[in-house]
């Protein structure tokens, strides 16, 4: 058993709602909206982004979470694709302001600051301090000390003081 912390945010006003998911979806597609009241506006909205809500009612609440199709990936035993690497490697410090999106496996050898923001569907490899926001969807993901912000596949890290690998199976410390 694990225990999460349960973000809720409370909805009432769809232009408001609509501004935050075109502006902050990474941050928010792991929280859940509550609504007080049925509202097929609002949950059409929530549903094209696959988020998830529930309503309160008299006797309880009610809660909706789409399920994602799993898809197979079939592959041809006899068949050798050799593409360019998809990698990028920063030496350098990160700043705050700083925002890099990709779909690149990103090496960090170098600090990145509070207020810089990394996105990647690639796999993440810091091998400083971060304080910044770190979004990662890739296979795995490396760290040495994280102050920040990490999601690692839809789920926060929390805080890491030792050199740790993360996949969607393990959670590693390697020093």
């Amino acid at each position: 058993m694990k225990q999460k912390t349960l973000r809720v945010f409370e909805v009432d006003d769809f232009d408001k709602l609509k501004n935050i998911i075109s502006s902050k979806l990474p941050l928010i597609k792991n929280h859940f909206f509550m609504l007080k009241e049925k509202n097929e506006k609002i949950e059409s909205l929530l549903k094209e982004y696959n988020l998830n809500y529930f309503i309160i009612n008299g006797e309880g609440f009610t809660f909706f979470k789409e399920k994602k199709e799993e898809k197979i990936k079939v592959i041809e035993k006899e068949k050798l694709i050799i593409q360019p690497s998809k990698s990028e490697i920063y030496d350098k410090i990160i700043r705050s302001g700083v925002e890099i999106e990709s779909d690149k496996n990103l090496v960090f050898l170098k600090r990145i600051n509070e207020g810089a923001k990394i996105i990647s569907s690639g796999n993440i490899e810091i091998f400083d301090e971060n304080a910044g926001l770190v979004i990662c969807n890739g296979d795995y993901m490396i760290i040495r000390k994280n102050r920040g912000i990490v999601i690692f596949n839809g789920e926060e890290i929390g805080e890491i003081d030792k050199l740790t690998f993360i996949s969607e199976k393990i959670k590693k410390v390697l020093e």
